[in-house]
């Protein structure tokens, strides 16, 4: 009768460490399919991303599941602070939902110094400097060829990131500037001279007024060039 006693005690005993020991391996689980999804839905984001999983509450996760399926709800980014998704597909039908952070490092482009808008950037007016992309608002340029030789379309203040918005291509054509308009073709080739209504980057289009006074569209191009769309 004693034996018994203790056997039931000892049962017990055991009885929540098995359950604890279960909980532990199925929130493993989970966490290691949750971080897997998150590395592959980052993996074309640049630089190094840092990876914060909250531990899942299992409670919503009674049984087992030999196929958790991850995903992103309804609406849901990866960026910042978001939740992942898992569901199970086989018998044991439940749902969770894992909170999540991802810190995004990289080298991004920083103006060295007060550059003014209109100024087209040099090497001396730029730094690179490690960040983590999701505390900065708007598309950032990351590679300095993404700035040299651009024009500020804005005043950047020293240290400010620099976004991709506040540059633009340098001009190859001015406004009112005279032109020479081409079109070639099959057999053929046609060069006028024109004006410029408005200034224009390389490869934009641009309009231009002929000698007749007629407005014909075509694409910029260096050193005075307008080719005709065909």
């Amino acid at each position: 009768m004693k034996i018994k006693f203790l056997l039931i005690v000892l049962v017990y005993a055991l009885t929540p460490m098995a359950a604890t020991a279960s909980e532990d391996s199925s929130a493993s689980t989970i966490l290691e399919v949750v971080n897997d999804f998150v590395r592959n839905e980052t993996r074309h984001l640049p630089g190094r991303v840092i990876i914060k999983s909250n531990r899942p509450d299992t409670r919503q996760a009674p049984h087992s599941c030999r196929q958790p399926q991850p995903f992103l709800p309804a609406g849901g980014r990866v960026w910042g602070k978001f939740s992942v998704g898992v569901r199970c597909q086989d018998e044991a039908t439940w749902t969770l939902y894992v909170p999540v952070e991802i810190e995004v490092i990289t080298r991004v482009v920083h103006a060295a110094q007060p550059v003014s808008m209109g100024k087209q950037l040099e090497a001396q007016d730029i730094v690179s400097k490690e960040a983590d992309l999701v505390r900065i608002p708007g598309e950032v340029a990351t590679d300095p060829d993404q700035v040299i030789g651009k024009v500020a379309t804005t005043f950047l203040a020293s240290g400010q990131p620099i976004r991709t918005h506040q540059l633009r291509a340098p001009h190859v054509i001015s406004r009112g500037q005279k032109v020479r308009l081409t079109a070639t073709g099959a057999g053929f080739a046609v060069s006028m001279e024109g004006e410029a209504l408005a200034a224009a980057a390389a490869g934009e289009v641009v309009q231009v007024r002929n000698h007749t006074g007629r407005i014909i569209s075509g694409i910029a191009r260096t050193g005075g060039v307008v080719e005709i769309k065909q």
